[in-house]
């Protein structure tokens, strides 16, 4: 079920003194509040978790999902005796991978988000960004990729026996996949108030109105409580928690790490991904923070302002 909360003028004038003069707690033990990211192929439930609120983070969760269901079938990519069935399944994750991306860059195709590049993202990464998305747009290879994804989709098709279900090559797979990656990741370094977050959290004793968390700015979390249709009555507390972009960060930097193993495995041609430290970068070029990937291993953005070094060549 999908959460929204319906604020009116009469509403925001009423609550606009609570909000500006309301204490704001931190977690049990001064810590920040980390109720997590829902998982959508998770046990029924966990509503407790932050959900999107707008579009660019809908793309941005959607993406990291579909890193989750490539990294299943890393294994059999790995295997010689499996990896032409893996490439083919994985056009499944891959091909969902590429449709999110795609409404990702869609999303943020405006005059904004073009300055927001321009002006505060690392010239590397900027440069990168409108060379990647331009080359996964045009990227004829989707069509194999799609095609195969239909034909898995449609697994009790009886032409399958008669029509030539496309041979997919690693490239064919592992190309656009580089491409998804890197967007991701620097999307992922938009403004935090570009990300909106929502989270429900119950119903009060009288079963009469909800209690809904929402972060439109990180650190800053709202609890609001609403009717059942979701207008908002009143203000409940205002607490600092984590950013939910950091544990999407997870599976996607798993997965670059992951995909510079399977082009190594395969002998491809494609260049690794790589992330290099803004401080080995020249003083000039040291702007603004980027998404890491290093040796394998994830570096959060907080601990160190980082540039996207080397994409999969032209």
């Amino acid at each position: 079920m999908a959460f929204k909360l319906i604020f009116d003028e009469a509403t925001m004038e009423n609550l606009i003194p609570k909000l500006s003069g309301h204490p704001i707690y931190a977690a049990p033990g001064g810590g920040l509040f980390t109720p997590g990211i829902v998982d959508i192929l998770g046990e029924e439930g966990t509503s407790d978790r932050w959900q999107p609120g707008n579009d660019l983070t809908r793309q941005l969760v959607l993406g990291a999902e579909a890193c989750r269901d490539v990294l299943f079938y890393i294994n059999q990519f790995l295997d010689p005796k499996t990896r032409r069935r893996a490439i083919n399944r994985m056009a499944v994750p891959v091909c969902s991978m590429i449709d999110v991306v795609l409404q990702l860059l869609t999303v943020t195709n405006h005059e904004e988000a073009r300055k927001i590049r321009d002006n505060s993202w690392p010239p590397h990464d900027r440069d990168t960004y409108q060379k990647v998305a331009r080359r996964l747009r045009k990227n004829k290879a989707h069509r194999s990729i799609r095609k195969v994804r239909n034909k898995i989709a449609a697994h009790l098709d009886s032409d399958i026996f008669t029509d030539r279900t496309t041979r997919l090559t690693p490239d064919d797979i592992l190309a656009p996949l580089g491409d998804c990656l890197i967007l991701l990741m620097l999307s992922i370094n938009y403004p935090s108030e570009w990300f909106c977050w929502i989270r429900p959290v119950g119903l009060l004793e009288d079963k009469q109105h909800l209690v809904v968390e929402t972060m439109y700015s990180y650190p800053l979390c709202i609890r609001w409580i609403s009717d059942l249709e979701g207008h908002v009555k009143d203000v409940d507390s205002m607490m600092i928690a984590a950013d939910p972009r950091h544990e999407l960060q997870e599976p996607i930097m798993e997965t670059v790490g992951t995909y510079n193993s399977l082009i190594k495995a395969v002998n491809s041609q494609l260049a690794p991904i790589y992330m290099i430290p803004t401080k080995d970068l020249l003083p000039g070029e040291r702007r603004g923070p980027a998404t890491s990937y290093s040796d394998g291993k994830g570096v959060e953005p907080s601990q160190e302002e980082l540039i996207l070094a080397k994409t999969s060549p032209t």
